[in-house]
């Protein structure tokens, strides 16, 4: 009888569980690295699949299937648009177009590697990066951004709804 009723339990505490997200926080994660050698900033974004899913669904995208073997000829494409408005980089006013390199799934499947490549234009020696990934999506989400200048660390930035943009110098 309580073999039983422990078997009950732990099903109904299982069941609770299905319905939830795979994660409980809203991190997205950047790697900026400006190299000098190419003039151009090499950017990694780490994003969890099924919240880039949901927004690029919000926006308009349907039936992805992100991270899929039947993902969507057009996958690539949505996710590149995304980037190209929330993940920004400009100065002086003018903004920098990204090279969608492409995109990887990490380990256990759950995030994409996601690569661009910004041609950074002679004399430029100060960014302002713009990254509001998500933000629309969840109030909680928090967008860290770790900058380096040929791989040496440089600064690194926690953006989230009110505060989602900043500068730096190289």
């Amino acid at each position: 009888m309580q073999m039983a009723t422990l078997l009950i339990l732990l099903t109904g505490l299982w069941a609770s569980f299905e319905d939830k997200t795979l994660h409980d926080f809203h991190l997205s994660r950047s790697e900026i690295n400006y190299d000098s050698p190419s003039a151009t900033l090499q950017v990694t974004v780490h994003i969890f699949v099924d919240d880039l899913e949901k927004v690029l669904t919000k926006t308009g995208s349907k039936n992805l299937r992100l991270g899929q073997k039947n993902e969507a000829a057009d996958a690539d494409q949505a996710i590149a648009a995304y980037l190209d408005r929330h993940h920004v980089i400009s100065s002086n006013g003018k903004v920098f177009r990204p090279d969608f390199i492409g995109k990887e799934l990490s380990e256990d499947y759950i995030a994409y590697y996601c690569y661009l490549e910004y041609p950074v234009p002679a004399g430029t020696k100060e960014v302002n990066i713009k990254n509001n990934i998500l933000l629309d999506l969840y109030d909680d989400q928090k967008n860290m951004v770790q900058v380096t200048k040929n791989k040496k660390r440089i600064t690194s930035f926690l953006f989230d709804k009110e505060q989602y943009s900043d500068n730096v110098r190289f």
